[in-house]
């Protein structure tokens, strides 16, 4: 068969007919097997219709000779033709000048620029047997007579119109909108010659729109040889090249072009995809050689037409290059897709030709077989890359290699097939029922481990592929399935292997033509500049074409939110994938992408609204994370496949390793196994090293040191635990630990799932440096140990961390973090600050959703951190948060014990002794001194435990190299003196640090804010989000000017007694933990007792620290409504006003006695202190004895005036006897004239 080039092809044709057959005509029912039709050989008005009368004079029609075909080089063809009169034996003839007149000649046909003349490398003669005629076949489908047809032929009946252009354009197929245009220009050109116009200024140039394979190369020669005919242009030179072969050659290939067209007195210049001059990866050279050619067209009317070709979409873009085109280019003509009748026609008449008329067809031609293939063809029609005519072609190799299997399969068996047979199965596809039995691809997908939701998915598909093929049998329309799919999930979990086999699993079952697989990355479709991108995706597309495209990591292509400036390289990317893909059954074409489905669906939302549509976003195929059992599997077939064998007690350590490795945020599925057995084999290859070459081995089982190195962590893990912690926290808790620890060795011992059984989210609750951060940091190591954790990090945040800065960021922000802390420790602190506001809220909200996931529980350990109050101010305000954090533990203040102990740990740590070891033994004087100052400094506010302890250590080191630096002596012993007075500047400095100036300019202690905890109103979003509270002050802890002031004794002596905690009644650390409720004069005296009762030699000190608590709001409100309660005692209207006139004094009053009591009090105690500060090295002891004396006496009064304060604070706008103010000059008197107060 001569081979003849895509722009030679023409739809219907595949070999010229011979003149020696001639065949019945399609368009009316023959009489008998030698009748001939005399109408056009077309089908295009009256094919298959039977009630159009017979003929038997037979047509004369040209005959196609190909006499030679020169490829000068690889862009140039040159084809010469000779045409001889035969009988047509061709009913669907669009062949090349198949239908030119008896005496007329051919066009002058050159491609880029080369001559018919000279220069034939090799002829192809005509077949040497001929063709037979094609046998009369009703067409299956409704085929509508073709109104062009019907108008030419009344045209030439009642004005005589004579056109032979014409008559051949009407024996095609199809083109209604093409023909109509031919013949409105005959028209044009017939009035102009009625009027005796000119047609010198008239434009002819045209645009051809349309999809492959619909004939625009073949009309574009008849357009030349028609305006040739009517007169238009002198010449029907017709010359044909593509628009990137100008836009390369710019405007010199251009002017080239037209140069030599009009040295053949004029033609048509064919340009091809002619939107490509105009691209925007095309470099300037193409839009010189557009703009040459526009100025070629005006200068040259009536010798040169130009004929640009290309898709509708790109020629849209193509006209805005230039406002000059649409004026320049007046006619436009589109190509539209052959219908089924159409496909029908063309399809038959190239299995006709093709086997020469010695094919047959199960069903015959009009049977079902054929219907179906024909309905598959035209579902893609009307979108862009449908073939037309190209797509029967490659229909017919379909056909024709399914035959080639089938009949090679039964000559295997000994058998003698009909090779001029198509069965339903060639014309079709095998039953999708018998494809799975023997798909390889199949069989492979059920053999993967796991993917059971994919399998599932795959299942779906090909059920509903089986019911569309018996839908089609039945002749029915079948379900829409589109090829085009999602794989979302983790990495390693097989989506490209599964991508892989679906294609193979599509192109079994007949979907696709060739199913081998092309991964491509996002990097792969971006450009260098704008307009790159486009390109580069088109040229992946044509490239996979009946194949499976798979794009990894496809999340990578979001341009970002559309109301922001999105990337314009990614969009041009999606747009062009838009453009060309379908998503529609009969696509020969599987697109998927794979990623993340959280980003998937982001760029989707991004993206254009059309990718939507043609990828089932509501229905991907999910890959999820294998279970440690599969990952168990895994493991044991890779090991197969190297050859790796290992002990019982190894594979248990390698399950706890895949154990951890699962709760990790990135979890790699099969990749981590790999990544266990390279550092097992890595592991085993050192251990071996270590060893002798003679015992060196290269065959023995793996052992569990070899996967994990500190694999036996577990059974010694309570010996961990008291090493990590002991000295840093309490006995209790590190016994809770321990505890934990040991249910963990029990549920693996009884076979129960630890994680199950051992709690992750825990509460710690206590005051600042009491070791909540030291404990936190330690768990995140025993957890670790117990398998629990994939690492033993710690991540340290504080609760504002959580929060955001405007609406809609603290949600993301949030899981994001807790993202980042999976298979970790998460330790937040300071979570009073997630106790009120719209942002704390939602992080809140966020977090216990993160933690109520199925796949998030026991993958991390979370731990809440604050005082006691704030986080049962939390909890009780947000239950599902308490219901998730069960376990509570509590760290208690540092008692003076706990203070020397971790001082003289702190001290040991640096090589420093003390005098005598004073500090060891609990019966000396000066472990006794120590002990009462370090009561001392914790009674007093801003106590931070062992955080002070710490600095006071440094401290004294600090001091003690500042007296040493002059001595010649190493000697490194303190002495109890030194240890104390730095004790003791602590004690100062922190008074120091609790007084403020008073009006009078005298100091007074600060008056301490209330707890947020007990704030009548929720905060506002400006109050919640500007700064976090204030740090709580301790309830028990007060200063002077509170409403039930309270001394703090501080027994220097007293032995701390660890197991206060649990007898009965409230410990000393909860009691201060109390926000609003006073002191009890109860407590308070049984203490005074206590200190009463110590020995004579330990002295009794007692520094007074109220600190000043504001009135709770029903206090205050008590306050103003007490006056107004009052009116009963009340006679007349006279001493109602003079009690309100009281009850607007009332509070200045009595704040202003109280202050002026403050103020003596704390002028006292400052002048206490400042005694305590005059001391030296010599005399500090006197000092100290002289101060607890001064002290207590300044104590005494203070509960004298306390009392009084207190009568008085309980009986609102009375004085202490219960009368009531009165204003008198110069200040108030009470009712009862015993009491006076002055006004300032």
């Amino acid at each position: 068969m001569p081979h003849i080039s895509d722009r030679e092809y023409s739809p219907g044709f595949l070999v010229p007919p011979d003149p020696a057959f001639t065949s019945p005509s399609s368009s009316r029912p023959s009489t008998s097997a030698s009748s001939v039709s005399t109408a056009p050989s077309s089908l295009s008005d009256d094919a298959c219709r039977d009630d159009i009368e017979d003929t038997s004079k037979p047509v004369e029609t040209p005959r196609l000779d190909i006499e030679s075909i020169q490829r000068p080089n690889e862009n140039s063809i040159n084809i010469t033709f000779s045409l001889s009169k035969a009988t047509s034996s061709s009913p669907f003839a669009l062949g090349v000048n198949a239908h030119t007149g008896p005496d007329e000649s051919p066009p002058e046909i050159s491609h880029s620029g080369h001559s018919d003349e000279g220069d034939t490398d090799s002829e192809v003669s005509e077949p040497e047997e001929p063709v037979p005629p094609r046998p009369y076949c009703k067409n299956p489908f409704q085929f509508c007579p073709s109104p062009a047809a019907e108008e030419w032929e009344k045209r030439k009946a009642a004005r005589g119109e004579v056109n032979e252009v014409i008559d051949r354009l009407m024996r095609y197929q199809g083109l209604e909108e093409v023909k109509q245009q031919f013949l409105d220009i005959k028209s044009k050109v017939d009035i102009c010659e009625s009027q005796g116009r000119s047609l010198n200024r008239e434009r002819f140039n045209v645009v051809f729109q349309g999809n492959q394979g619909t004939g625009k190369t073949t009309f574009a020669r008849l357009y030349a040889e028609f305006l040739h005919s009517v007169g238009v242009i002198n010449s029907s030179y017709f010359k044909e090249t593509a628009g990137i072969a100008l836009a390369v050659k710019g405007a010199e290939g251009a002017q080239d072009e037209v140069e030599d067209i009009l040295n053949h007195n004029g033609g048509v210049l064919f340009i091809d995809e002619a939107y490509q001059l105009t691209a925007a990866y095309i470099e300037a050279l193409g839009k010189q050689a557009l703009d040459f050619l526009l100025k070629a067209m005006e200068d040259n009317i009536g010798k040169l037409v130009v004929v640009f070709v290309g898709y509708k979409e790109e020629m849209e873009s193509f006209f805005e290059h230039n406002p000059g085109l649409t004026s320049r280019i007046p006619w436009t003509m589109h190509f539209a897709d052959f219908t089924d009748a159409e496909l029908w026609e063309i399809l038959y008449d190239n299995i006709h030709v093709g086997y020469r008329g010695n094919m047959r067809v199960d069903g015959g031609m009009d049977g079902k077989p054929m219907r179906i293939a024909v309905r598959r063809l035209a579902q893609s029609r009307g979108n862009r890359g449908f073939g037309n005519a190209r797509a029967v072609e490659n229909l017919i190799s379909q056909i024709s290699s399914r035959q080639a299997r089938r009949l090679q399969k039964l000559r295997v068996q000994g058998q003698e097939p009909d090779c001029n047979f198509f069965t339903q199965e060639d014309v079709i596809g095998p039953d999708p029922s018998d494809v799975l039995q023997s798909s390889h691809a199949w069989n492979e997908l059920q053999k993967l481990i796991g993917l059971d939701t994919v399998k599932k998915n795959v299942r779906t598909m090909i059920g509903m592929i089986q019911k569309n093929y018996r839908r089609e049998l039945k002749e029915i329309k079948p379900f829409q399935l589109p090829l085009n799919q999602l794989f979302v999930g983790a990495p390693g979990t097989g989506k490209t292997t599964v991508a892989k086999l679906y294609g193979q699993i599509l192109n079994d079952l007949g979907l696709l033509t060739r199913g081998d697989l092309i991964v491509k990355n996002p990097a792969d479709f971006i450009g260098e500049c704008l307009g790159k991108s486009e390109a580069k995706t088109r040229k992946i597309l044509e490239a996979t074409v009946g194949r499976v495209l798979v794009i990894d990591e496809a999340y990578m292509l979001d341009p970002g939110d559309p109301n922001k400036e999105q990337d314009k390289f990614k969009t041009g990317v999606l747009d062009t994938l838009v453009s060309i893909i379908q998503g529609v059954p009969g696509e020969d074409r599987c697109i998927i992408f794979v990623g993340y489905e959280d980003r998937i669906r982001n760029m989707f939302h991004n993206a254009n609204p059309g990718l939507s549509r043609r990828f089932r976003v509501d229905r991907p195929f999910r890959f999820q994370n294998f279970t440690i059992n599969q990952l168990l599997q895994v493991m044991q077939l890779k090991m197969e496949q190297k050859d790796l064998s290992c002990t019982p007690e190894a594979w248990e350590v390698a399950r706890d390793v895949l154990e951890r490795a699962l709760m990790r945020p990135n979890f790699g599925n099969a990749g981590d196994v790999d990544n266990c057995l390279a550092a097992a084999q890595m592991n085993f290859e050192q251990r071996q090293s270590a060893k002798p070459l003679h015992e060196q081995a290269c065959d023995e089982d793996l052992q569990p040191q070899d996967f994990d190195p500190d694999w036996d962590r577990i059974s010694r893990g309570a010996t961990d635990c008291q090493r990590l912690l002991s000295g840093k926290v309490h006995q209790n808790i590190i016994d809770k630990f321990v505890n934990y620890q040991k249910r963990c060795l029990g549920a693996r011992k009884y076979g129960f799932r630890p994680r199950d059984l051992v709690p992750t989210n825990f509460v710690f609750a206590g005051p600042a440096g009491t070791g909540k951060s030291t404990a936190a940091c330690q768990m995140g190591r025993i957890f670790y140990n117990m398998g629990l954790l994939s690492a033993p990090e710690v991540v340290e945040h504080s609760a504002s961390d959580l929060i955001g800065q405007y609406v809609g960021q603290t949600s993301p922000k949030t899981r994001k973090l807790l993202e980042l802390a999976s298979g970790k420790v998460l330790f937040i602190d300071e979570v009073h600050r997630l106790a009120s506001g719209q942002f704390a809220a939602e992080a809140v909200d966020e977090l216990v959703g993160f933690l109520t996931q199925q796949e998030n529980a026991g993958k991390m350990v979370v731990i809440l951190a604050g005082y006691q109050s704030d986080i049962r101010n939390l909890m009780s305000n947000r239950p599902d948060l308490s219901g998730l954090f069960k376990e509570e533990i509590a760290f208690d203040e540092l008692s003076p014990e706990d203070c020397v102990a971790i001082l003289l740990r702190e001290l040991d740590a640096n090589r420093i002794t003390t005098e005598s070891d004073f500090l060891r033994v609990r019966e000396s004087r000066g472990h006794s001194n120590v002990r009462k100052l370090f009561k001392a400094l914790i009674a007093l506010p801003g106590w931070s435990n062992a955080r002070d302890v710490k600095y006071l250590a440094t401290q004294i080191l600090g001091n003690f190299l500042e007296s040493a630096a002059d001595n010649t002596t190493s000697d490194r012993t303190l002495s109890a003196d030194h240890v104390e007075a730095c004790i003791m500047d602590m004690i100062t400095l922190s008074t120091n640090r609790c007084k403020k100036l008073g009006d009078d300019g005298n100091t007074a202690l600060p008056i301490s804010p209330p707890h947020a905890n007990h704030d009548p109103e929720p905060a506002t979003l400006e109050e919640t989000q500007a700064s976090p509270p204030p740090p709580r002050i301790d309830p028990a802890i007060c200063t002077p000017g509170g409403d039930t002031a309270c001394d703090v004794d501080v027994n220097v002596n007293t032995q701390h007694k660890p197991d206060r905690e649990h007898q009965p009644g409230p410990s000393k650390s909860k009691q201060r933990e109390r926000d609003d409720e006073p002191v009890p004069n109860q407590r308070r005296s049984q203490h005074t007792n206590d200190t009463d009762a110590q020995s004579s030699d330990e002295t009794h000190v007692s520094i007074p620290r109220a600190l000043q608590r504001q009135q709770s709001p029903k206090v205050e409100q008590h306050e103003k409504q007490e006056p107004s309660s009052r009116p009963q005692s009340l006679h007349n209207s006279e001493e109602l006003e003079h009690q309100a006139s009281l009850s607007e004094h009332q509070v200045p009053v009595e704040a202003t006695w109280k202050q002026r009591k403050r103020r003596a009090t704390q002028a006292q105690l400052q002048t206490g202190v400042t005694k305590i500060n005059t001391k030296t090295n010599s005399g500090t002891r006197t000092l100290i004895r002289r101060a607890r004396r001064w002290l207590s006496k300044l104590l005494k009064r203070g509960r004298k005036r306390e009392k009084q304060e207190t009568r008085v604070s309980s009986h609102p706008g009375r004085c202490e006897a219960g009368y009531a103010w009165n204003a008198v000059p110069g200040g108030y008197q009470c009712e009862g004239g015993h009491h006076f107060m002055p006004a300032s």
